[in-house]
């Protein structure tokens, strides 16, 4: 059977202490408990994704982006105790995304999954958006958090996203492939990552390798 990481769970492994590299491994390794039920993971942006990928995906329709602003007011409204501050977050990043980011014309095309195989290890790339802009194919990772991405976890998933698509033939260029800091308003993109980084990464995915069979669940 494969090793399966996320490729944020890889870059998070790779700038991380042994002690934290364990735990994230057994988190992926044990996504259920010891009684069979999976362990809840709160994705705290999920509906600011969903809303952008249907934004573009219906002609790039801003009454998408205001209505989904509203449905989560109404939501906050009536749930006040139900997570108010997760909700208040994914409307700031609807209306910044809408702010600055809304002349973005994409055509959205059917997202892949593609995967960076190295020996045993399957690193999963899942971007949010996989769409042509002007005849021009683009990868898109999506971050909206308040907190800045650090920029050696933000290469690393450049890098690992262009490998893959790379080796599932998307015809996606490095400079295409592109890590969007919504909060910020920042692009990065792979063109200038080198061989070295990709060296790092496959290292990162022998010691993985090495380390899972040693990892036990709590």
């Amino acid at each position: 059977m494969p090793i399966k990481i996320s490729v944020a769970g890889l870059a998070q492994f790779m700038n991380a202490t042994s002690f934290r590299q364990r735990r994230l491994l057994r988190d992926h390794k044990f996504p259920f408990t010891k009684d069979g039920h999976r362990k809840p993971q709160i994705v705290r942006y999920s509906e600011a994704r969903s809303t952008i990928q249907k934004y573009h995906s219906h002609n790039n329709d801003v009454t998408v982006l205001l209505d989904a602003v509203e449905a989560l007011k109404k939501k906050a409204a009536e749930n006040p105790d139900k997570d108010p501050s997760r909700i208040e977050d994914n409307i700031r990043a609807i209306k910044t995304y809408m702010k600055h980011f809304q002349n973005n014309q994409f055509r959205v095309l059917e997202n892949p999954r593609p995967r960076y195989i190295h020996g045993e290890v399957h690193v999963t790339t899942a971007p949010d958006l996989y769409v042509d802009e002007n005849g021009t194919k683009k990868l898109i990772k999506l971050d909206f958090n308040a907190k800045e991405p650090k920029e050696e976890v933000v290469n690393i998933i450049l890098k690992v996203m262009h490998e893959a698509a790379s080796g599932e033939e998307l015809g996606v260029r490095p400079a295409d492939v592109i890590y969007l800091d919504v909060s910020r308003q920042r692009q990065f993109n792979g063109k200038k990552l080198n061989k070295q980084l990709k060296r790092d990464i496959d290292a990162a995915c022998e010691t993985i390798a090495d380390i899972w069979p040693k990892v036990k669940q709590s």
